[in-house]
């Protein structure tokens, strides 16, 4: 049966490829009707994810105003200080300033010290791990109430090497010193950050403040708004729309949190985390993997809980153009090996009857779909053009004379998305340093070629890596190392 899922995904989105292409040679007529259909669904789509982008930027925008912690100690007058936020860092060859911008940020935040406890997770198998060690040691040893370091092992028996492992272990060496400080596992908050992230300083009073207004805490993650904007206008204009399209589909999931799973940084009870006994060691994505672990682990009774306070992260950026390009592709490739957590929630499924039948099933649907939709979107689109180009009878037909202004029509209404999606991100990114003249041409040039860079994207970050991931798992040629991504530190 696991087999059976793992070929599925991959075998679903190359018979629709090559269907497509041949049926471009054969029955013209029936590839346009086909395409205009999806075109239709699409634009249908998009319009329902634009209204989603502008709710949740003004959501956005009334939170980060919101001063949180005054807010905490007003409503939870007692209860707040029985809170601890423990906050694990992953760390494997970052530059030492990579982590103390990551630290500082932490230590700067509203929320007292003394209610945080942090660790730093090292790899053994990093050479030069125990210099970084002493050093960050020496210089927010004192910040916290407590501050860890851990060494995870190379070559544990049935691990890959990721970061699942790595804050795994960590969490497993914190047991011991959550004994020692007398706390329960309910009244800790865990949050992973990778090396490169920086919170904002209301993240842990607007987390604490949505754990404590939850009636079920214990089974619900919570998760913030990740924005790649630490280095954002440093990365060339292809990279950048793909990391703010990253940033838009995550406050577009916001809004429909019944849809919603972990995404890179997030939170979650101490409890809850020892019930499932912390995290995948077998995958590399096990930030949605672990969304799935709670969801069976509590048969179904596991929700997303959004934060709309953000964390800011590193956007990919490489050496150079090509290098920047190559690193984004394989980011985006691991991300979609996602797509090897769908063997995993269907035999859950199937042999869970604790979980409600259309609860269960509609979020294998929704997972199955939005990686097909990954990898077969733009090859929808554009296919739908080749009719017009081979077939010279259809071109003469009337559905072939009326097909191109229908399909302009629709793709045309479909740049309404992104011209709201481009007056987001005007108004949501930090001003570009340095002369405001400057920024504003910088705006007016991303704007002028956006027609061109987005379709560009959507190949080449998204259908062409979920194709790679799918057929590799349709292959059985699972990633087993996790690849890190190439940051460059940005004070």
């Amino acid at each position: 049966m696991r087999r059976f899922w793992e070929i599925v995904p991959g075998l679903a989105t190359w018979t629709t490829i090559i269907g497509l292409l041949v049926l471009a040679f054969i029955n013209s007529h029936a590839l346009a009707v086909i395409i205009l259909v999806y075109a239709i669904f699409w634009l249908v789509k998009i319009f329902i994810m634009t209204g989603y982008l502008v709710v949740g930027y003004y959501q956005y925008r009334k939170d980060v105003a919101v001063d949180w912690f005054n807010r905490l100690k007003n409503d939870f007058p007692r209860r707040w200080r029985k809170l601890y936020h423990l906050v694990i860092i992953p760390a494997y060859r970052e530059e030492i300033s990579i982590l103390r911008r990551n630290l500082k940020a932490i230590r700067e935040s509203d929320y007292p010290a003394d209610r945080l406890i942090v660790i730093v997770a090292f790899e053994a198998r990093e050479e030069g791990a125990d210099k970084k060690i002493a050093q960050l040691t020496y210089e927010f040893g004192s910040q916290f109430v407590r501050f860890m370091t851990t060494l995870h092992p190379a070559n544990i028996a049935g691990e890959i090497k990721g970061k699942g492992p790595n804050i795994t272990w960590a969490a497993r060496q914190f047991l011991p010193e959550l004994k020692r400080m007398n706390l329960d596992p309910e009244q800790v908050i865990t949050t992973t950050l990778d090396a490169d992230n920086v919170v904002d300083r209301r993240y842990f009073a607007s987390v604490s403040y949505a754990y404590l207004d939850d009636p079920d805490p214990i089974h619900k993650s919570f998760q913030p708004l990740p924005m790649y904007f630490n280095n954002i206008w440093r990365i060339p204009m292809l990279t950048k729309a793909t990391n703010l399209g990253s940033s838009f589909w995550q406050m577009n999931v916001a809004m429909r949190p019944q849809n919603a799973r972990n995404f890179s940084a997030h939170a979650q009870s101490f409890a809850a985390l020892i019930r499932t006994d912390y995290w995948s060691v077998t995958t590399i994505v096990e930030d949605g993997h672990q969304f799935w672990r709670s969801f069976f682990t509590f048969n179904g009774n596991h929700l997303v809980v959004p934060i709309f306070v953000p964390i800011y992260m590193d956007a990919v950026q490489g050496e150079n153009l090509f290098d920047s390009m190559r690193e984004q592709y394989l980011q985006r490739r691991r991300w979609y090996w996602g797509v090897s957590d769908i063997p995993y929630v269907f035999i859950n499924a199937w042999g869970n009857k604790k979980i409600g039948f259309w609860r269960k099933w509609k979020r294998f649907f929704q997972l199955w779909e939005s990686h097909y939709s990954l990898a077969t979107q733009s090859f929808f689109l554009m296919i739908g053009w080749l009719p017009l180009q081979i077939d010279a009878q259809f071109r003469q037909s009337v559905l072939g004379y009326n097909f191109p202004t229908i399909y302009r029509i629709i793709l045309f209404a479909a740049w309404i998305g992104m011209i709201a999606s481009m007056w987001v991100a005007s108004n949501l990114v930090p001003p570009r340093p340095g002369k405001k003249s400057i920024y504003i041409v910088t705006l007016i040039k991303e704007w002028i070629f956006a027609p061109l860079i987005l379709p560009l994207a959507g190949i080449f970050f998204s259908s062409l890596p979920a194709i790679d991931s799918q057929t590799r798992l349709m292959l059985n040629k699972p990633f087993t190392v996790f690849n890190v991504t190439k940051k460059q530190a940005v004070e």
